[in-house]
């Protein structure tokens, strides 16, 4: 049995990593692709861009771990199948569930490991990634323009930038707004941000202002300018200091917060939702270990493609059934733990549905 353990962990660890490897790298080139933009386009340091993807990577486990345990229970048991390797180790008294039993060991192990990943190292990275996204901004401001995009960052003022060439921004327009709506605009052939101590400026060159007649709102004050220097409401101290989101706390910080608002007479649906997302994402490569083995007997394919194939699938329908606990837990239809659960008891249930048919009769 010892040997037969062994065989069919090495399989399936493979076919894990491969999964793994994979479906990480998929999901990283875009976040490459926005890294390179930052390095490139906004003048970030690269070593600062290479920090933020770090941060963001075990985010990515959070998804890819579980997708991978599923893909690997595909490929390796459907190879097992289709190979007839299966009815070797049932003729030797072995039967399936046996089999299971191994997977399911290493599916626990890996669940209590991303317990841990969601209680404490996502919040942690999570709130490091935001903090220090902020810091870089408050470093490079330029880093926060886009251009063709209407920022509303800085309080009562609203930023359009039609390009930009590093630091060196073009075609810029600035809209102070007041209770009554736009009361000055600011256009300016280009410009830059400059840090005087605490106080944010913006050096305009080549524009113009024009600002309302506070008597006749239908007539403007231009004045025309050469260099114009612009103050924005920007704190560096009050941008650095992050506040935590809900997904910035752990789950003992969550259930601290919970408690506290319903003292208060609140039912914080939101937070209650969040914790219990994380514990049903924690204990997803279950669910996805008796699903992949029980559809590995139902469709005996060793072909790669094919199982990815259907991988992608399983993923997709889960991901829409866990929309779907989501939106029944926010219209207050459904109470969050069976909500954020839903996704969860459907893959268990078909994948006990698919054991049940295919797998215990060997």
């Amino acid at each position: 049995m010892r040997i037969l353990r062994n065989y069919i962990l090495r399989d399936f660890f493979f076919n894990f990593i491969f999964s793994l490897l994979f479906f990480t790298l998929v999901m990283l080139l875009g976040n490459i692709i926005k890294i390179t933009d930052m390095i490139i386009r906004k003048g970030v340091p690269f070593l600062d861009a290479l920090k933020i993807l770090i941060y963001y990577f075990p985010y990515l486990l959070s998804f890819t771990l579980p997708l991978s345990f599923l893909l690997g229970t595909l490929l390796s048991t459907g190879r097992l199948v289709a190979d007839n390797e299966i009815l070797a180790i049932n003729v030797a008294g072995i039967p399936n569930l046996k089999i299971l039993k191994i997977l399911l060991i290493v599916a626990i192990i890996f669940s209590l490991f991303l317990f841990i990943l969601n209680d404490k190292i996502l919040p942690y990275f999570h709130y490091t990634y935001r903090r220090y996204l902020k810091t870089i901004c408050t470093q490079n401001i330029s880093a926060l323009i886009e251009p063709g995009v209407f920022m509303e960052n800085f309080k009562n003022v609203i930023l359009y930038v039609q390009d930009r060439e590093e630091n060196k921004l073009k075609n810029i327009f600035v809209y102070e707004i007041d209770k009554q709506g736009v009361n000055k605009v600011t256009f300016a052939r280009e410009g830059e941000f400059v840090i005087d101590g605490e106080i944010l400026k913006m050096k305009l060159e080549n524009g113009f202002t024009d600002e309302v007649n506070p008597k006749n709102k239908d007539e403007f004050y231009r004045l025309n300018f050469k260099v114009f220097f612009m103050d924005l409401p920007f704190s560096q101290k009050e941008e650095t200091e992050v506040e935590k989101k809900t997904k910035d706390l752990t789950l003992n910080e969550l259930k601290r917060k919970i408690r506290h608002l319903q003292k208060l007479g609140i039912k914080p649906l939101s937070l209650i939702s969040e914790f219990q997302r994380r514990l049903s994402l924690s204990f997803s490569p279950i669910t996805f270990i008796l699903l992949g083995f029980g559809i590995s007997f139902g469709v005996r394919h060793r072909e790669k493609s094919i199982n990815f194939g259907i991988a992608f699938l399983i993923w997709g329908v889960y991901y829409l059934f866990f929309i779907l606990g989501e939106a029944l837990t926010e219209f207050r239809i459904l109470p969050p733990w069976l909500g954020m659960w839903l996704a969860n008891i459907v893959t268990v249930g078909v994948g006990i549905y698919f054991i049940y048919k295919y797998a215990h009769i060997r």
